[in-house]
């Protein structure tokens, strides 16, 4: 078999460059996977390299199981105990044969999961006198974690660092003590290891003679160090990645990565992969035209020889309702014309947007997944807070009592439970209404009282008052909005709070679709609708064929015939969080992966009027539809309508059009959406840098952002 058969120009460099650094930046869908497997087996079959020389790392189990299948068919050998893995996983099986020159660590070690981890932690946080509902032992457990994999980790609240660095040392005894390593320590250990013993690191410099790493632009700063340290001795590194494709710096992930390693290593030899094997000529330059705008990377330029196809299709809808028509017009008129449904993604930059899809495409008997996550009314704090009307709407409802009587925490402990069911049998009541018969004392049952109070209360109030305010009620009055703040970190916590602002939105197009009925009537018709709606998604889940849904981050390195980019609007893509000038790069890049996930068809959109967070939104078209617009084919609105009424929108609550803050110079106060109030300090062409609050520090920020006003 000849190895090189089919490579082109430059996957035939990347290939048999095999001495000393080397870098190969391959774009989207250029066979990077196919260079790095055909790599491996040229080092084995023509250099005479035995396997257990060479090191390969990736990311996934996935990719590395796929690299093992390749390399086998190409050799016809066994790969099974090939050093090709995860870092975590090849860090793991070095550590059982080495760790024990890392007392009080020995080689029988087990490895605690996310699961055990926090439980570790809950039990340090018990035994301490920590109160876990003051300080959420998960969110604890993700400071530690941080902490770990980032270089500027730091926490403004003295309090909560307190007690971080108190947890964090018991934490850490505790693993100690009990032979116990945390996915994070897995790495961690290995270059403590290397760096308390440097016999054990020359060993494995000599061991590794080839070093390769896909993925590189997503590596963070421990793992460089590991590769660095072990490469050290024949810098035959090989590392494969794309700086256009990098979107992970919430992991730690560092862009940075790539000038460190051309730096560190003076003689490396870079490489480009340009030609995509993935999608059409129109596509790739929609993705050339957007990616230009990030300064400070390294230069490519996608082209493919394969056959033409249609220009990316931009569709301005009037509101978010027209917006999903299209869609689904869009995708019978695919499926008619030969498509599968699951060549067919639907992709979005925030989990909330899912929700008016899914609901149409059941509405429409369209079969659809959630990839990589869940559906809307499956998340865990959907159900809560729909178990939560379910119980103020029927106090008989015993099964969503069970679900919500603790969440958040109550005191209301198992024993107790058991003893308010005894309760219900004997008087053949519900759960709800044996609260007031049951005559224990103590904490537990005032708090029970107390639940009972609270949810009469606010049926009481039910009718006097706007049927989607009923979200931002519960949030309060149950403690549902702090608990989420508090055991959860930023990311986590923004996340489900904005799906459950959506749930307004649900409620609004309720009271829409049943107009003149009372709000109690509305909730129990919504919510047996609701119930109907969700048994039917169930049974689409269990089809393959069916059209994927989906962030964008979930999809990077999948491909797709037909590709939708949905809600392409300023303060959703990018958000309103995103203003700083990295934010905005890191975003744009986001945006260039979901370009090219495409293969034949793209279609974008955006709409003037969106129903957010049960609120009708004036909406803005993404400034990278901007960057776009020459390469893109038009439509106008084609569906004037909002609700199954067919009822024209109203522009609710419009928000100022982007002002032009070209006039602003150094000494300038400005405001800032997110960070307050701040000075300009320097300005460079249209990005500023200002000085805020000590607490937010200097930020770099584009001039035109609309979450910028000058004051």
């Amino acid at each position: 078999m000849n190895l090189l058969e089919g490579l082109n120009k430059a996957q035939y460099e990347a290939v048999k460059t095999t001495e000393g650094p080397v870098m190969v930046m391959a774009g989207a869908g250029a066979g990077k996977t196919k260079v790095l497997t055909t790599r491996i087996s040229y080092i084995i079959s023509e250099l005479g390299i035995p396997q257990n020389n060479i090191l390969a790392v990736t990311f996934t189990n996935k990719a590395a199981g796929e690299m093992k299948d390749r390399i086998a068919k190409m050799l016809d050998i066994d790969t099974k105990y090939m050093w090709v893995s995860t870092f975590h996983s090849f860090c793991a099986r070095l550590l059982r044969m080495e760790i024990n020159a890392l007392p009080p660590f020995t080689n029988r070690f087990n490895i605690a999961d996310e699961e055990d981890s926090l439980k570790i932690v809950k039990e340090q946080m018990t035994e301490l006198g920590i109160d876990t509902k003051e300080y959420k032992p998960a969110k604890i457990r993700s400071l530690i974690s941080k902490s770990k994999n980032f270089n500027d980790f730091h926490i403004k609240d003295d309090l909560v660092k307190e007690v971080f660095l108190e947890v964090s040392k018991a934490y850490h005894e505790y693993l100690e003590l009990n032979n116990i390593l945390d996915f994070d320590d897995l790495i961690i250990k290995t270059i403590e290891l290397f760096k308390k013993n440097p016999q054990i690191l020359e060993k494995y410099q000599t061991k590794f003679q080839y070093i390769l790493v896909d993925e590189f632009q997503d590596t963070n700063a421990l793992q460089y160090a590991l590769i660095f340290m072990l490469g050290a001795r024949y810098h035959n590194i090989f590392v494969v990645g794309d700086d256009f494709q990098s979107i992970y710096s919430f992991r730690g992930a560092k862009i940075e990565n790539i000038n460190k390693f051309r730096k560190d290593f003076l003689e490396t030899k870079l490489i480009l992969l340009e030609e995509n094997y993935r999608s059409t000529n129109q596509i790739l330059n929609l993705a050339n035209v957007v990616i230009k705008n990030n300064p400070n990377q390294i230069k490519k330029t996608l082209f493919t020889h394969n056959p033409d196809g249609n220009k990316p299709f931009y569709y301005h809808a009037s509101t978010s309702y027209d917006e999903v028509m299209f869609v689904i017009d869009k995708i019978k008129s695919l499926v008619a014309s030969g498509d599968s449904y699951n060549d067919i993604a639907i992709l979005y930059r925030a989990n909330y947007i899912s929700r008016n899809f899914e609901d149409t495409l059941i509405k429409h008997q369209i079969p659809y997944i959630i990839y990589g996550g869940m559906s809307f009314f499956a998340r865990k704090e959907i159900k809560d807070m729909v178990a939560y009307l379910k119980l103020i709407i029927n106090n008989d409802d015993n099964f969503s009592f069970r679900r919500i009587i603790n969440e958040p925490k109550r005191k209301i402990g198992p024993t107790l439970l058991e003893k308010l069911e005894a309760t219900s049998l004997e008087f053949g009541c519900s759960l709800f209404n044996a609260i007031d018969i049951y005559k224990g004392t103590g904490q537990g049952a005032l708090a029970l009282k107390e639940f009972k109070k609270m949810i009469e209360s606010i049926k009481a109030t039910l009718d006097n008052q706007d049927l989607p305010l009923l979200v931002d009620i519960l949030l309060k009055e149950t403690g549902y909005e702090n608990y989420l703040r508090t055991s959860l970190d930023e990311d986590q916590f923004a996340d489900k709070f904005q799906n459950i602002k959506e749930l307004k939105s649900v409620l609004k197009e309720a009271k829409e679709f049943y107009d003149g009925e009372t709000n109690e009537s509305i909730l129990d018709k919504f919510l047996s609708d609701l119930a109907l709606r969700t048994d039917n998604e169930n049974d689409k889940f269990e089809t393959k064929n069916a059209v994927r849904l989906s962030t964008y981050h979930q999809v990077k390195g999948l491909e797709f015939k037909d590709v939708f980019m949905v809600a392409m609007e300023t303060g959703i893509f990018p958000s309103y969080n995103s203003s700083s000038e990295e934010e905005i790069e890191e975003e744009r890049r986001i945006c260039y992966v979901g370009i090219t996930r495409a293969k034949k068809n793209l279609y974008i959109s955006s709409a003037d009027s969106r129903l957010l967070f049960g609120q009708n939104e004036h909406m803005l078209p993404s400034l990278f539809i901007k960057e776009m617009q020459n390469e893109l084919e038009n439509s106008k609105p084609k569906y004037q309508t909002f609700d199954y009424k067919k009822k024209e929108i109203k522009k609710e609550n419009k928000k100022e059009d982007i002002v032009d803050n070209s006039d602003i110079k150094i000494g300038d106060k400005i405001n800032h959406k997110l960070f307050g109030d701040g000075m300009v300090v320097a300005k460079v062409g249209q990005t500023l840098t200002v000085a805020f609050k000590v607490e937010v520090g200097v930020k770099k920020l584009m001039a035109n952002h609309p979450s910028i006003r000058k004051i």
